[in-house]
Formats: C-alpha cells, sequence, structure tokens
C-alpha cells in the first residue's frame, strides 16, 4: 500500500502516485512544518541498522523527498529545521538538519536537483556509525575522556562500512560518512594513510554539520546564537572549512536569520495592534 513519511508517500505496487500533505501553517511569512513523523522514521532506521545491520535505503530517501517538500511549502524556501526535546535524541535530530542545511546550501550553490537530493541523503546517513556507539558514551552529560573520545571517533569509518555495505549505489553517502569530520587543513578525524581532497558533498555536509552542532544545547554548554555560529564559521574558512562552501553557507543562513527576524517583527506588531 506504500510507506508514508511526513509530506510525500513512496509508491508500492498499485498505490496511487506520492502526494503532498497539507501540514504547513503559515504565519506572517513565516512557516512552521511538523517533522514528526520523519524523526521517527530515521529512529526506526538507526535501530534497523543497529539492530539488524541492514539499512532501509527506500525509507532514507523518503524522509530526504518529504524533507525537499518541506523545504519548498511557501513561495520562498524555508529551512524547516527540528529542535531537540530530549538530550538522546540528538543524533536524530542532527541528521534531519544537517539534510535540511545541506540540500539547503545545495541549491544556493544552484547544484543541479539530482546532486542536491544525493547530497541531503548523505546529509540524513552523514552520522549512521553511531549507531555503533555504546549509549553511556554517546548521551553522555558532560564531555568525554580520551579513551571514549577514540570511541566516537570511530564513527565515520563503522558508518561508511555500513553504508557501503547496504547498497553499493550509496557510494556518495559512505565517502561522506567518512570524511565529514576531515578539515581542509587535513586536521579532524579519521587520519587517511595519504594526502586526501575531501568531496564536495562531504565539504557541504561538514560546514552543515559544524553549525547544527554549535546551534544546539549540550549538558557541558549551552546552544551557540546564530550569529556566534556564523562567526566561527568564518573565522575557520579556510582552515578548517572550503572558503567558497563557508561563504556561501554564512550568506544563506544570515538571509534566512533577517527573513526570521522580519516575521517576527511583523508578527509583534500585529499581536500589539
Amino acid at each position: 500500500q506504500g510507506i508514508r513519511f511526513g509530506a510525500i508517500g513512496i509508491r508500492g505496487e498499485g498505490a496511487p502516485a506520492p502526494t503532498e500533505a497539507p501540514r504547513l501553517e503559515r504565519a506572517a511569512g513565516a512557516v512552521a512544518y511538523d517533522l514528526g513523523d520523519e524523526a521517527d522514521a530515521v529512529r526506526w532506521m538507526h535501530d534497523e541498522v543497529a539492530t539488524r545491520g541492514e539499512l532501509p535505503l527506500m525509507e532514507a530517501e523518503a524522509v530526504v523527498r518529504s524533507l525537499a517538500v518541506a523545504m519548498h511549502g511557501d513561495s520562498q524556501m524555508v529551512l524547516p529545521l527540528v529542535h531537540m526535546k530530549e538530550f538522546d535524541q540528538y543524533t536524530t535530530t542532527h541528521s534531519l538538519n544537517v539534510s535540511v542545511l545541506t540540500m539547503a546550501l545545495a541549491e544556493h550553490l544552484a547544484l543541479p536537483a539530482r546532486d542536491v537530493r544525493a547530497f541531503g541523503v548523505a546529509g540524513l546517513l552523514h552520522d549512521l556509525g553511531k549507531v555503533r556507539i555504546p549509549k553511556e558514551i554517546l548521551v553522555k552529560p558532560g564531555k568525554l575522556d580520551e579513551q571514549e573520545r577514540a570511541v566516537m571517533q570511530r564513527h565515520p569509518v563503522d558508518g561508511a562500512r555500513i553504508i557501503i555495505a547496504s547498497d553499493k549505489n550509496l557510494d556518495l553517502a559512505a565517502v561522506v560518512a567518512y570524511e565529514h569530520h576531515i578539515m581542509l587543513d587535513g586536521g579532524g578525524y579519521p587520519k587517511p594513510h595519504f594526502g586526501r581532497c575531501c568531496h564536495h558533498a562531504s565539504e557541504l555536509v561538514h560546514v552543515c554539520d559544524v553549525y547544527d552542532a554549535l546551534r544546539t544545547h549540550r549538558p557541558y554548554r549551552a546552544a551557540w546564537e546564530s550569529a556566534k555560529a556564523l562567526g566561527y564559521i568564518e573565522e575557520r574558512a579556510g582552515t578548517e572549512f572550503e572558503p567558497k562552501v563557508a561563504t556561501a553557507f554564512v550568506e544563506m543562513v544570515r538571509s534566512w536569520d533577517e527573513r526570521v527576524a522580519t516575521a517576527e517583527g511583523t508578527l509583534a506588531k500585529t499581536e500589539q495592534s
């Protein structure tokens, strides 16, 4: 009968074509979007990988298609980012947000639609290796010690292996999972045995990954304001981040922040009148 995740459905045999679900709420130019179904789907996917060792590719693609619908639900593109409700939901909400940000950035850079969607899948799966990290490390309410950090830093390699073993057509997502913590200057992790120029998709996912992480509250630090996070990205352009990618990302998010501020100001004036 087909599979539905939020805004779109995946068609099974004899099922009707995918359709949009009207879940948009418009107010003062802003768009609110419920991504609860997508979050549930990502948690289920992670559970499938953790328990069965299999990545449900069709569901991953369905989630990305649904996110793409959410992004274009208004006359202008929006960023329907998810806010974490509980600390142990971080990997789920972070995966969704990185996928949305990556697709938005790919569109901002005028990449072909096919690449935008492929980059979105890579963004959704970039942290898949974390399903193999013990929960006590993954949700530890504090900074990791050296041994725990070594375990955490295995997740890019584990994620790449899980993805490529699941479907050889996901080679781009596997490359991004492996590379998304490697810096432009060679820092970060893992440490390749030879010099490596990261894929363009990895460069996009890297900056989106860092931005969303900085904007999220953690037990050992408060969430950063958008301006502070963007300033960090600007400072690290050319060392951690590819300069053109970093510049484009900052431009995109600042433009979005201005739209949100304008919408909130209009709403406040309306409520006062």
